[in-house]
């Protein structure tokens, strides 16, 4: 008997040794569970691609017994063409990433699956208050959530501080040539309680064009590099052109001067003609960037590289762009500009006419506003796990991820968490700066491009505006920009 208790023993040893075998030769899962494979499709850059799989997936697949393949698109309308393709051909897409613009699109046409119908009751009362309340509202219609927030990117102003010293300082000196220009304009010149506001955050138009005026005309002691004698020349940039980054420009400073988002999209709209007239105002004197003048207009690409060669002192920038420009908030990030310690944030200008009222002062005062995007992690309708994809998406958004790719790649986070805790939870100085611009923004004035611009191609309408008004020989009076207007308008209406 003794001898076959030992013999049991033995045996039940070289088991238990054949099993610590097995887990040696894979002990990242010792649990031996099948591994599985899933996709999942991005907008993003290969380098993005390749951090977020490597500090996010990574961790998800190891914990779950999960190969992950990144599928890269390169614009978000690729993406709505994969999940088209996947409807019709499932892959084993789990998830994918997509922006408020096309996720209505994805809806209506039945490519995604509600997080309703993937979630339990107790998942979605606990997911709702940890997004931001904006973000929620997009993620849901009809009372239905179908989205789960990742990420927000908004404008706002990004700014050189010697250089708004310079004009603070010294911008009297020129104030005869400014009022000269703005009275050809509106017969009055500057408001009559005019004085430069010393930080940006309070500027409004009249502030923007006062600034853009001192460092055209002044020596740029700050642009110049070290040996380097100070060079004149415009230092101000909008995006211009037709594409997306102008047309977000073009319809901000729209609803900067008083646009409403119910508001018809006319061309002859009180606040459409008061942008007219300023940018014709700035084009006339030439105060924006040459790039800027170019037929083919300059993109956020092009702005962001004059602001990294320091030839400007004010633009508009979002989340990522400014992790670009400044450096990286973490050890292996990339170096940024020269001088970034220079850069500071605030909210966008507020909108102020020309045309002034009989006290001298602006006839219609505006606020500030940028056009908000928000983008989501959306659940294919064939998606093989819709609870498993639901669960990756909360944990690609939990707050220490969250965190930490907002310090790698740049965003604006959705969590409420962390806009209630930014300035503790971020530690450096600019980053907290810069958030605490983008979350004022939020509160100053933000929203959506209305879905008619791109839907009806009013994008392109307007941009064609915008270049008739601003061709020479270029009309500064209220006339006479009407007059370019409707002469726009007749020709649009005879299909010309």
């Amino acid at each position: 008997m003794r001898a076959n208790l030992l013999r049991a023993l033995l045996v039940a040893g070289i088991l238990i040794d054949v099993g610590f075998l097995l887990i040696n030769l894979s002990p990242a899962r010792p649990h031996l569970s099948a591994r599985r494979k899933a996709k999942v499709v991005m907008r993003a850059s290969a380098a993005r691609v390749a951090w977020v799989k490597q500090n996010q997936l990574d961790e998800f697949g190891a914990a779950n017994d999960i190969d992950f393949e990144v599928v890269p698109a390169k614009s978000f309308e690729e993406v709505l063409e994969i999940l088209r393709q996947e409807k019709a051909h499932p892959s084993g897409i789990l998830l994918a990433d997509i922006d408020d613009e096309l996720a209505d699109n994805a809806r209506s046409e039945g490519l995604v699956r509600s997080v309703q119908s993937a979630a339990s009751a107790a998942e979605l009362a606990a997911m709702a208050p940890t997004y931001l309340p904006e973000a929620m509202s997009r993620a849901t219609s009809d009372g239905t959530i179908w989205f789960i927030p990742k990420r927000a990117l908004v404008d706002v102003a990004v700014w050189l501080k010697p250089a708004v010293e310079d004009a603070y300082l010294h911008w009297q000196e020129l104030r005869p040539q400014i009022d000269a220009a703005l009275k050809e304009a509106n017969g009055v010149g500057l408001p009559a309680s005019y004085q430069l506001e010393k930080s940006p955050d309070h500027w409004d138009t009249y502030d923007l064009f006062v600034a853009a005026w001192t460092w055209a005309h002044r020596p740029a002691e700050w642009a110049a590099a070290p040996g380097e004698a100070a060079s004149t020349a415009p230092r101000m940039a909008f995006r211009t052109g037709n594409n997306e980054d102008a047309t977000d420009d073009l319809f901000g400073a729209f609803f900067r001067l008083g646009m409403k988002v119910d508001d018809p999209l006319r061309l002859d709209a009180r606040p459409v003609l008061d942008w007219m007239q300023w940018e014709a105002l700035f084009r006339k004197h030439h105060l924006l960037a040459p790039e800027c003048e170019k037929p083919e207009g300059i993109d956020s690409f092009g702005v962001n590289s004059l602001l990294h060669e320091r030839k400007l002192a004010w633009a508009p920038i979002d989340q990522a762009d400014s992790l670009w420009l400044h450096g990286g908030a973490r050890r292996d990030g990339d170096a940024g500009m020269a001088g970034a310690s220079d850069l500071a944030w605030s909210t966008m200008p507020a909108g102020a006419s020309l045309e002034m009222d009989a006290r001298r002062e602006p006839a219609r005062a505006g606020r500030s506003f940028s056009l908000e995007e928000v983008h989501f992690w959306t659940i294919p309708i064939h998606a093989p796990h819709p609870g498993l994809a639901f669960q990756l998406a909360r944990f690609l958004t939990q707050t220490g991820l969250h965190q930490r790719e907002t310090e790698a790649v740049g965003l604006l986070p959705v969590r409420q968490d962390l806009r209630d805790e930014y300035p503790v939870v971020f530690r450096l100085e600019w980053m907290q700066q810069m958030l605490d611009a983008s979350y004022r923004q939020l509160d100053r004035g933000s929203g959506d491009l209305p879905d008619e611009v791109t839907d009806q191609g009013l994008d392109k309408q307007f941009n064609a505006l915008r270049e008739r008004v601003l061709s020479a020989p270029v009309e500064v009076t209220a006339a006479g920009v009407r007059a370019r207007v409707q002469s726009f308008e007749k020709e649009a209406a005879h299909g010309r």
